[in-house]
């Protein structure tokens, strides 16, 4: 959305030619604010026409153009080498653009296809996963949450509000440390070791309650656990009075992408019978939902 003005600044001189002798001081000051601020749309404008053609550079590109010389962008922009060059020197070096070594021309650039990767990741897990978290929210009248990895830290994708009266913090496109509460733990145990090492370097063990693993060895066999059962019964570690029962989510190579789970309140939860049936339900739900992304468990 750009900003423009509701009507062009007239020139200076037809200020002073219309203002009456008594008033000219002050019309000059108008003159010099109105002066001031075109110049400052201006420098907006320009900003904003930057990252169009930038943008426009990126367009140029598809399925039958993979690959184009400066030659070719610059004309197909309408641009001038000289200010394409610039522009592509800079998207370059932010990844968005790669530039061959040998034949010098250029092609969309390895950052563009972590983004999309982020776009069609967020939105087919979402649909993906609904009929899941739809049922499992039915069947146990808990709080479902959806996260994903997102820059070192899990993002809550979805959710689905429980019946009770108690509301967890949670909101779609909120981010925690990845150790924290019942979702995070369970993407790291599908990690390497080293990127485990990493992300808790990063966001060291926290006290939330007195239930928080804060000691990194006791930590690591609690993701070991998670990796031979398949699932985590988190119990008041982030939360007091609250159990979390979450489980992994696979696409089509295998690979944990997300984590899904319940919130249900320790009184709803006491009895070993309700605690299994809960994490049978959640191993479904993960396991539909892996299978909605192409997994196939051999």
């Amino acid at each position: 959305m750009s900003g423009t003005a509701h009507g062009e600044p007239k020139p200076v001189s037809s200020v002073h030619d219309l203002a009456l002798p008594g008033v000219r001081q002050g019309m000059h000051h108008i003159a010099s604010y109105r002066i001031m601020k075109s110049m400052q749309t201006s420098q907006r404008e320009y900003k904003v026409q930057a990252v169009d053609r930038a943008l426009d550079i990126l367009d140029c590109f598809s399925f039958q153009s993979r690959e184009l010389s400066l030659a070719e962008i610059a004309h197909a922009t309408g641009l001038n080498k000289t200010t394409a060059k610039r522009l592509m020197s800079n998207l370059a070096h932010r990844g968005y653009l790669l530039q061959d070594p040998a034949t010098r021309n250029y092609r969309l650039g390895l950052r563009l296809f972590e983004l999309g990767g982020i776009v069609f990741s967020s939105f087919s897990l979402r649909q993906a996963a609904a009929p899941s978290m739809n049922r499992l929210q039915k069947e146990t009248g808990a709080t479902v949450l959806l996260g994903m990895m997102m820059e070192d830290q899990v993002l809550y994708v979805d959710k689905r509000e429980g019946r009770g009266m108690i509301r967890i913090s949670s909101d779609i496109g909120w981010r925690r440390p990845v150790h924290y509460g019942m979702l995070g733990p369970v993407l790291l145990a599908f990690m390497d070791r080293k990127e485990v090492k990493r992300l808790l370097a990063r966001d060291p063990l926290q006290q939330h309650t007195p239930f928080s693993i804060t000691d990194e060895n006791a930590f690591s066999l609690r993701l070991e656990q998670i990796r031979q059962d398949g699932y985590l019964v988190e119990r008041q570690e982030a939360v007091e009075g609250v159990i979390g029962i979450s489980g992994p989510i696979r696409d089509y190579s295998r690979k944990v992408v997300a984590a899904m789970g319940i919130v249900v309140m320790m009184a709803k939860s006491q009895n070993k019978n309700d605690i299994d049936r809960y994490i049978k339900m959640v191993t479904e739900a993960c396991s539909a939902t892996s299978s909605a992304l192409g997994y196939l468990k051999i």
